[in-house]
């Protein structure tokens, strides 16, 4: 069993825990995301989060923030047992817009706008330039005014996020002093549960990664 360990928190420090939803039909057909296809969780999603409920059992949590989107709530809901009333929902924290490319394969997509730019990095192909989508300059300046304003709000407390990985990657790159490029070498599985420690200035004291669902392995991003 995963044990996530608890740093204690002086005046004014803060806990703030990141959390990517659980498998999707997306995820398992290797089709592009995004915000306007709110799809939920499958089946296996649900018992990925179960898994990881179970690995998280027992870690004090003392705000829960979601994306809008129903599989962040779903899994946030199942992983803390919160109930989404409690929950403050943010639009801030909801995934990249990939315009036009929300719900298609990558073939399909290089068949109807072959103009899309990819940048590769390792078995990952991020796009660019997705048409009537998010730059990830607009992604960061989002990510950055969602990291100010949940410290600002909740300085001192154990925050978690349930969110996804375009998004998260933006906001794990803020807190760590990563460009918007460098922050996509860490790709972030479904159920990872990443922990960064932040003193009283909002300086990284520490980051640790937890894989509550191992099994999430089988289904890397693409």
């Amino acid at each position: 069993m995963t044990v996530v360990e608890q740093p204690a928190l002086r005046p004014g420090q803060t806990l703030l825990y990141t959390l990517r939803h659980g498998l999707t039909e997306l995820n398992r057909s290797k089709r592009t995301g995004g915000r306007r296809l709110d799809v939920p969780l499958i089946e296996q999603g649900r018992q990925q989060a179960e898994e990881a409920r179970a690995n998280f059992a027992g870690t004090p949590v003392d705000v829960v923030i979601s994306s809008p989107l129903r599989r962040a709530l779903e899994t946030a809901e199942i992983v803390t047992g919160w109930p989404r009333e409690r929950m403050l929902i943010d639009e801030l924290a909801t995934e990249r817009h990939f315009g036009d490319l929300e719900g298609l394969t990558h073939d399909e997509i290089l068949e109807r706008f072959p103009f899309v730019v990819y940048l590769p990095i390792e078995h990952i192909r991020y796009s660019l330039n997705p048409p009537d989508g998010e730059s990830f300059e607009a992604l960061r300046t989002r990510a950055r005014t969602f990291l100010a304003q949940t410290l600002r709000a909740h300085r001192g407390r154990r925050v978690l996020v349930s969110s996804h990985q375009n998004f998260m990657q933006q906001l794990h790159g803020e807190v760590r002093g990563l460009d918007p490029y460098a922050a996509l070498r860490d790709d972030i599985l479904n159920l990872e549960l990443n922990q960064f420690h932040l003193d009283a200035d909002n300086r990284l004291l520490g980051h640790r990664v937890y894989q509550l669902c191992p099994d999430a392995s089988r289904y890397p991003s693409f």
